[in-house]
């Protein structure tokens, strides 16, 4: 028994260290491609450069939960496959001691727990994060996101805002025209900054003019201002219409809606498939010296993306009602398990087929072979 919890122990942190680093290059990665994205729609103006961490970590907040179950299934693949080529393995199984399937699937369920409180709490609370600020990044931008020099459609292309030089929070010399159904404004300013009140947006001009005239006159009507005030019409609180994925997940246990029943099955999936893909790992790690290391890396990387399309596809039908809710994508993970019981059982089944059929049966009647 005490050997057996010092193995698990020892294979423990094998799958941990192995985690680690696999988790942190792929979180490099998906870091280094969000970053980059973000940084042209900052350089175009479109995401205000001070919020580009801020919706760069609930982004990785929200997408955990899909980066996780990849690394720790090759996190389990790779520790087990060094075991089976340095014939650790081999030894244990001449001391009597076999493959600790207990203490990994008991690992993965471990896991299991901590995908499932991303999954079902902290990546819907990302999510409405994430939606709130994009509406306030999209208000923003159509005044703040601006860069110096440019001109700049606002109001969906009813208006033109224009900043000469920007210092800090103020902006200096600035031009706005809006375009209305009944007159045309024009204003002129020598200084302006953005102002959250109540919980709307407003662009306050700062010493300047006002120029307003209705269509087809020559007549203009000129104000003179010491501070004037835009309000952009937006609510800051408003959510985009459409986000199943920032709903709360108590909200969605007793829906019978086919789309909020297909995100709850998604988000359940993802714990579940944690534990399905720590037992698939214990029979694909199976390899033999001249396989080497990495034999069934591609063969356990080809599974995964089969396993997690048609999980995605599943939810698609089950959106569309294509496929009742009580089936829902649980089709895919029976399929995985049947997947896992073939591997599991097919040296069973392999050994029990040889001691019925041995290879020299045909020898045993005194034929000998013949050399050539």
């Amino acid at each position: 028994m005490e050997s057996f919890l010092i193995i698990s122990r020892y294979l423990f942190r094998e799958i941990l260290y192995i985690l680690l680093a696999l988790t942190a290059l792929l979180v490099l990665i998906y870091i280094s491609h969000r970053f980059m994205r973000y940084l042209v729609q900052a350089s175009i103006g479109d995401l205000p450069a001070q919020f580009i961490f801020q919706l760069l970590a609930l982004r990785l907040l929200s997408d955990l939960m899909l980066i996780l179950p990849l690394g720790f299934f090759l996190a389990l693949l790779l520790a087990l496959g060094r075991l089976y080529k340095d014939n650790e393995i081999t030894a244990m199984a001449a001391c009597g001691i076999g493959v600790p399937v207990n203490s990994i699937i008991s690992f993965g369920v471990i896991f299991a727990v901590i995908i499932g409180i991303l999954s079902l709490l902290l990546a819907p609370w990302a999510e409405r994060q994430r939606g709130l600020l994009q509406v306030q990044l999209k208000t923003m931008a159509e005044v703040g996101g601006i860069a110096a020099g440019r001109f700049r459609e606002f109001n969906h292309g009813n208006g033109i805002f224009y900043v000469e030089t920007i210092d800090s929070d103020t902006m200096h010399t600035l031009f706005v025209q809006v375009n209305l159904a009944h007159k045309q404004i024009v204003m002129v300013a020598k200084q302006g900054y953005q102002l959250v009140q109540a919980e709307e947006l407003y662009l306050v001009l700062i010493d300047g003019h006002r120029y307003e005239s209705r269509p087809g006159s020559l007549s203009y009507v000129i104000t003179e201002f010491a501070e004037h005030r835009i309000r952009i019409p937006k609510r800051l609180d408003a959510l985009p219409s459409g986000k199943r994925e920032a709903l709360p997940t108590h909200l969605l246990w007793f829906t019978s809606e086919a789309s909020l029943q297909a995100e709850l099955q998604w988000r359940l999936s993802l714990p579940l498939s944690v534990i399905l893909l720590a037992a698939l790992a214990i029979p694909l790690s199976y390899t033999t010296p001249r396989q080497g290391h990495y034999a069934k890396i591609l063969f356990g990387i080809l599974i995964y993306l089969i396993y997690n399309n048609l999980l995605n596809v599943a939810k698609k039908w089950v959106e569309h009602g294509d496929v009742p809710p009580w089936i829902g994508v649980w089709w895919v993970h029976l399929g995985l398990l049947l997947i896992i019981l073939v591997l599991f059982y097919l040296p069973v089944l392999k050994n029990r087929f040889l001691s019925r059929n041995p290879p020299n049966s045909a020898l045993s009647k005194g034929d000998a072979p013949k050399m050539v």
